[in-house]
């Protein structure tokens, strides 16, 4: 079972690598949120701790991602070559953030 603090240090090397709109942050941040929820935290503890913004957890304990990430997200679903190339980057990322 992962930590409290273990998600805070995921969270902290994939912000170290990548901005917060881009999906491999996205996996590790609502991960890492669920993991705070679940180990107890309210939404606003677990977003202070984890260093992110309240309001983009809601009252379930997930984590949404910012309208600029959407626009991102869809941009690049229309497009076959980004999608099939953007995967293994995504993976690697979130990967090397839990280790």
């Amino acid at each position: 079972m992962t930590t409290p603090q273990q998600a805070k240090t995921a969270v902290q090397k994939v912000l170290a690598e990548v901005p917060r709109e881009h999906e491999a942050a996205y996996q590790v941040i609502y991960a890492a949120v669920r993991i705070c929820v679940e180990a107890g935290m309210e939404r606003k503890a677990a977003a202070r701790f984890l260093g992110i913004s309240r309001w983009r957890i809601d009252k379930q304990g997930r984590y949404f991602r910012s309208l600029r990430a959407t626009r991102e997200l869809f941009r690049g679903a229309f497009s076959a070559t980004a999608a099939q190339t953007a995967a293994g980057p995504v993976d690697e990322i979130v990967r090397r953030a839990w280790s």
